[in-house]
């Protein structure tokens, strides 16, 4: 799972709510009631935009918090909404969506974009919060941020992360409610791409727990109103396929491979679907048009080679297996892969070379992945086993544009025994692969 932060607004934009919106008498559509508690609060809120530090934002927290007190109990809606905005400068999340439900409960339908805004923001602290959490390896504080994040504003990002992490913490069956509650909540302008994540984690974790009559009707809703969808058509082929229904399967498989307007993405989802039905002739077949749509994409050259050793045609991809160990030297996957492709080719002598170099890796990397973010912006995550290096070590990565130049590199640093790194590389030009060199230091 990568999660990346999304953008808040600042604390002097978060106090503009209230100057904006005509709370003392201003010319705007939406019109608060005069009330000198908020008035003082407002007031105090103001000097967020001076704050130096975090200690001196907390302080005038208090200090708003201190003026509103002495009206909490007003049925002025302004009130709840300030004490939204304030609660949760003060971290007191839970206590700001008791607010916010006030709010929505006395304003006026003209007032209540201010309520949605301050929904949002709250979601975007506890959702940055959540990521920070995870970045920790705090799974706990992480998940708890997620799902509260929901109680602000009903987000397919939130549920799907928090699903995510209730299944990692072995929570298979609160991971299925938290997808089923992600598509059962009023999400408007939900993004396709997170619904459809949505839906297939959710069919995942069903299977995962033999409940599939329940991923059956979950992909066949889903298609009901999206029957183009070609990654959950797959899924939905799969289930079929396992509980026996061959016929309906193999018709979807087929009208899938026939296609031609599928991006390698799409391709690489229907390559997962034949592999996991074990029908590995069409995953390699999936899998190498995943690669003629994107030639330098990791994962899709990993994964025609295994397809196509599985499927009985290892010849063909003892180069391309080569390829990946020397792009990517210190990945286990790699050599295994060309040590299996020359293996099957009846090479055993060279395989047994191929095994001797692998053992004699200073580390051996488990999991090596680029993944697009917003903005031109990737992140590089590796994790490794150290075996005999020490100290500080270096390594160099290139990006690889469409055309398979490189368009720029990042060395970088990591002690031996860490046991992972990640690090961000931004590109105006959008990357297709990356590839890494020989460790230093």
């Amino acid at each position: 799972m990568v999660l990346t932060g999304a953008r808040t607004a600042t604390a002097a934009a978060l106090a503009s709510i209230f100057t904006s919106a005509g709370l003392f008498g201003q010319e705007q559509e939406c019109q608060f009631e005069p009330n000198s508690a908020a008035a003082t609060a407002s007031e105090a809120i103001q000097q967020l935009a001076e704050a130096a530090t975090a200690a001196d934002s907390l302080a005038i927290f208090m200090e708003a918090w201190e003026a509103l007190e002495a009206d909490l109990d007003s049925d002025n809606p302004v009130v709840a909404l300030l004490g939204a905005q304030i609660q949760m400068g003060l971290g007191s999340f839970p206590d700001a969506v008791e607010f916010l439900h006030r709010y929505d409960a006395t304003a006026s339908p003209e007032c209540l974009m201010h309520g949605d805004a301050q929904r949002y923001n709250g979601w975007v602290r506890l959702y940055n919060q959540g990521v920070a959490a995870y970045s920790a390896s705090e799974n706990e504080a992480a998940l708890d941020a997620f799902m509260l994040a929901n109680d602000f504003q009903p987000d397919l990002r939130t549920y799907s992360n928090a699903a995510l992490l209730q299944s990692q913490m072995g929570d298979n069956a609160g991971a299925i409610e938290t997808y089923q509650a992600a598509l059962a909540a009023d999400i408007p302008d939900a993004d396709p791409e997170a619904l459809r994540s949505t839906v297939r984690g959710l069919g995942d974790m069903l299977m995962m727990e033999d409940r599939g009559d329940e991923a059956v009707q979950t992909y066949s809703d889903y298609l009901a109103t999206y029957p183009d969808d070609v990654v959950i058509q797959i899924r939905y082929a799969g289930v079929l396929a396992d509980r026996g229904q061959t016929e309906e399967s193999g018709a979807i498989y087929a009208t899938t491979l026939q296609r031609t307007d599928l991006s390698y993405q799409q391709w690489l989802e229907v390559g997962v679907g034949f592999y996991n039905a074990q029908n590995f002739e069409d995953a390699a077949t999936a899998f190498g048009n995943a690669r003629q749509g994107n030639p330098y994409n990791k994962e899709a050259r990993e994964n025609y080679v295994n397809a196509s050793i599985q499927s009985g045609r290892p010849g063909p991809v003892v180069a391309l297996a080569d390829s990946l160990k020397r792009w990517y030297p210190y990945d286990a996957l790699s050599h295994q892969l060309h040590f299996q492709a020359l293996g099957r080719a009846n090479m055993n002598e060279q395989a047994m070379e191929v095994m001797g170099e692998e053992q004699q890796l200073p580390i051996s990397v488990t999991f090596a992945q680029m993944a697009a973010a917003a903005n031109g912006r990737y992140i590089v995550q590796v994790s490794f086993t150290n075996r005999t290096a020490a100290g500080t070590l270096q390594i160099t990565f290139e990006f690889l544009d469409a055309a398979g130049q490189v368009v720029t590199e990042r060395t970088h640093g990591f002690e031996a025994d860490s046991g992972s790194f990640s690090f961000e590389i931004q590109s105006d030009v959008p990357l297709a692969g990356f590839r890494y060199g020989t460790i230093e230091g």
